[in-house]
């Protein structure tokens, strides 16, 4: 199309994300995005927030899915794609969706904590005790933190995946 420029939008999701099906079966989600655009008013020192803009964000193919699932109201993202105005509306067609991680915590499948992945059982919860004041309370065993236990390998020494390796875990479903 004619008209359309790439862009980068950054902003809160508002509503639902919607997820259909066109009639060969490509998933498509649609999803509105509020990007408040920020001024500094040197006057007061500080920054100013504008009026939100409404960016009305399709994406297509697997990304689709993967949007529909991960994809809730009021989670901050940043996408990129093809930007148009249409019917006095900003659209993205989106080539690429993320959490921003300014806001959020993200997890993926390799990092999801073994408790939530649903791989270890939760931890047994902890016997209350009684509350002493706080010039009193001694740290016993049961209040220190117990050190996470450290990685079967360590990352920075390992030696780098090569994209083989990376394409063959992507093919196999991971």
């Amino acid at each position: 199309m004619s008209g359309e420029t790439a862009a980068v939008v950054r902003g809160r999701v508002y509503g639902t994300v919607h997820l259909r099906h066109t009639e060969r079966g490509t998933p498509a989600a649609r999803f509105t995005v509020l990007q408040v655009p920020r001024e500094y008013d040197r006057a007061r020192g500080q920054w100013n927030d504008g009026e939100p803009v409404p960016v009305i964000c399709t994406v297509t193919g697997p990304l689709a899915r993967h949007v529909a699932e991960c994809l809730t109201d009021a989670v901050y993202v940043i996408a990129t794609g093809n930007l148009a105005l249409r019917d006095n509306t900003l659209h993205l067609d989106s080539a690429q969706v993320g959490v921003d991680l300014a806001h959020h915590v993200a997890y993926i499948d390799d990092t999801l904590p073994a408790v939530l992945a649903g791989r270890a059982s939760a931890p047994a919860p902890r016997a209350a005790s009684t509350p002493q004041p706080a010039h009193r309370a001694r740290p016993t065993a049961a209040a220190r933190p117990v050190p996470a236990a450290a990685p079967d390998n360590d990352w920075w020494q390992s030696a780098p995946r090569s994209w083989d390796a990376v394409i063959a875990a992507s093919s196999t479903g991971r």
